[in-house]
């Protein structure tokens, strides 16, 4: 038991040994925090030139408090291993009829911006490429507060020989004398030696070029080209890798482009800071916006909510006179500005990706996620209402289903009815629940007639892929599907040669998805028209209309479940059996019947033209030329 005690222990020591630092890391961490400590102070006291403080009347004596108290506290630091708050008392020796001013290290702390120890250590060491460990921090802290010990030594000697802090300046007519150095035996005054850093490309890698590097190394993201295959089910979809690579980009804007080796927590409060002071329904949704950084995208949001605040304020004046606010178009307010919960943890959560796996190649300072990313405990149901039976008749009231004025004016009435996206979608996702993605990309091969029936496959295709695994599944047509013409369009565009439900959705640059292409061409100018939407009602509200209805109408769980493509706790042997999609086609009879004021018209196509893809807009350069 004795000799296996002292093998132990003597393995501890080797261990701690191997763990520490050298004196080579130790003399660089020195020579960094001394320049650190030197701007340092220099800044602060600039400061009191400009702002005096109000604990002293005299600036040298509230220099002398702070070099004093800042000494006292880097003091405790090198030999306790902490700080432990103390008193600094401020007196006059001159005037005893002064009073005894009292205040806390930690207050004081705050007015010459030092940070904490701690946090240099660890900054120090990232810089330096050392992966951090508990004694190394506690030696690198040791370092830190000797060079502040040492940085204050020096900033009195260069205050009391100014000239000592530059170089020589030689004069004609004499000879300089050498200068010595104001501490010889300092560390920070030998050559300093090379910084241990890590060698390779990654110590220069900016956070975009990681991404990149992120996604070769990674082949279930869809690899270096995003065409990788992964054996267990499919890559990642371009808009996920488009969503992967955003908040990197604004990563980067917000560290001008310095190497994401060199991120600190500071980034991320700035980053967090600016997703506070954008709008979100309009952050990059243009062109226009994507060609600008987010600091310039901050700035002319800010201008817009100032806009908005100069009308409430002028309709304020003029509120005797019963004035009413304008708001100037595009104008905000206070209380329209952050980007949504759901859109900064998905920022967080692919950055926290990113630099977990970025840190296997190269160290990084500790980064909280944890004061970013929160919790989101809002009631699912609450989030995106369902729409009631009277909205749905509005909505199916508009000129797309009624009467429209012209191909290119659909929202103004008119006599012109046409099938196409505009009037099936909305039908589509009312009477069965589906998704945007699920029945903007229907082939016309995910349409079949079993047994008499038309029925969805709703499956995995070329062009588009399902949110989960059991999103696969088989729905019935309702019966206000087949009375207003959907069998019939699905057979005119079979005769047309068409392979898609929806040709018009499709762009010709293959970017983006076709249910993104109908929100931004279609379902928006809807929208403009329905004065009772409320946030986060579109057309996923449809799935949460289809579901109450069922659950209204007492439809078993596991139809429910079906018809939204949710996990069942367990399989049942023919889930889409004859007998099984009779009960689904039963259960369809429960969704709320809103267009029977609709009339049927004769199958009308778009024309040949309109159903080719889309073309990328023209961009505001090209335009220029």
């Amino acid at each position: 038991m004795t000799l296996i005690c002292e093998r132990l222990a003597m393995n501890m020591i080797a261990k701690i040994a191997a763990d520490g630092l050298t004196a080579t890391q130790r003399a660089e961490i020195f020579r960094r925090q001394m320049l650190v400590e030197r701007d340092r102070l220099e800044v602060m006291h600039a400061q009191l030139h400009l702002l005096p403080p109000e604990d002293h009347d005299d600036i040298d004596n509230a220099l002398s408090l702070r070099l004093g108290a800042s000494e006292l506290a880097a003091m405790d630091g090198a030999s306790k291993g902490k700080v432990e708050d103390f008193l600094v008392a401020r007196i006059d020796p001159e005037a005893d009829d002064e009073p005894i001013v009292v205040m806390a290290w930690s207050d004081l702390a705050v007015s010459i911006a030092q940070d904490g120890a701690e946090e240099a250590a660890i900054a120090r060491l990232a810089e330096i490429g050392v992966e951090q460990s508990a004694l190394r921090e506690a030696m690198a802290r040791k370092v830190v507060n000797q060079a502040r010990i040492e940085a204050i030594r020096e900033f009195r000697q260069v205050l009391s020989n100014p000239g000592a802090a530059y170089a020589p300046v030689p004069v004609a007519g004499y000879e300089q004398p050498a200068q010595p150095p104001l501490n010889a035996s300092a560390p920070h005054i030998a050559p300093a030696p090379a910084a241990p850093t890590v060698a390779g490309p990654w110590a220069t890698m900016a956070p975009t070029a990681a991404v990149e590097k992120f996604f070769e190394h990674n082949p279930r993201t869809g690899g270096k080209d995003g065409k990788s295959r992964r054996k267990s089910g499919e890559p990642w979809t371009n808009k996920t890798r488009e969503q992967f690579r955003l908040p990197a980009l604004l990563l980067e804007q917000v560290m001008h482009g310095q190497p994401l080796a060199t991120v600190t927590h500071d980034h991320f409060v700035q980053l967090n800071n600016c997703f506070e002071a954008l709008h979100g329904p309009s952050f990059r949704k243009s062109p226009k916006h994507r060609e600008m950084t987010i600091w310039q995208i901050v700035e002319e949001t800010g201008e817009r909510v100032r806009q908005g605040e100069e009308a409430i304020a002028k309709a304020a004046r003029r509120k005797d006179k019963g004035g009413t606010v304008e708001m100037p178009a595009g104008a905000l307010t206070k209380d329209q500005l952050g980007l949504g919960l759901s859109t900064t943890n998905r920022h967080w959560g692919f950055l926290r990706q990113l630099t977990t796996w970025f840190i296997k190649h190269h160290p990084l300072s500790p980064l909280d996620y944890s004061a970013f990313i929160e919790n989101d405990d809002r009631n699912a149901r609450d989030q995106r209402d369902a729409y009631t039976e009277e909205q749905g008749r509005i909505l199916f009231s508009l000129p797309p289903w009624t009467g429209s004025k012209s191909l290119a004016r659909r929202m103004q009435p008119g006599s012109l009815l046409v099938h196409s996206a505009w009037y099936f979608v909305p039908l589509i996702g009312w009477y069965t629940g589906m998704r945007r993605e699920e029945i903007c990309g229907l082939l016309l091969d995910d349409i079949e007639v079993v047994d008499g029936h038309w029925q969805f496959d709703i499956r995995p295709t070329k062009i588009r892929r399902l949110k989960t695994i059991t999103s696969a599944r088989k729905l019935p047509f309702a019966s206000e599907l087949i009375r207003l013409g959907l069998p019939d369009y699905v057979t005119a565009l079979h005769a047309a040669g068409e392979t898609l439900l929806f040709p018009e959705l499709a762009a010709e640059s293959g970017k983006g998805t076709m249910g993104d292409g109908y929100y931004k061409t279609i379902w928006t100018k809807i929208a403009d028209a329905l004065p009772f939407l409320k946030a986060g009602q579109a057309t996923h509200s449809f799935r949460h209309t289809v579901i109450n209805a069922m659950k209204g109408a007492e439809v078993m769980p596991e139809l429910r479940a079906d018809f939204a493509g949710h996990k069942l706790s367990s399989e049942t042997e023919g889930r889409y059996s004859k007998a099984h999609m009779a009960l689904l086609r039963k259960a369809a009879k429960a969704i709320p019947n809103v267009t029977e004021h609709l009339e049927p018209f004769p199958i009308t196509l778009l024309p040949a033209r309109l159903r080719a893809p889309r073309k990328a807009r023209a961009s505001r350069q090209s335009k220029s030329t």
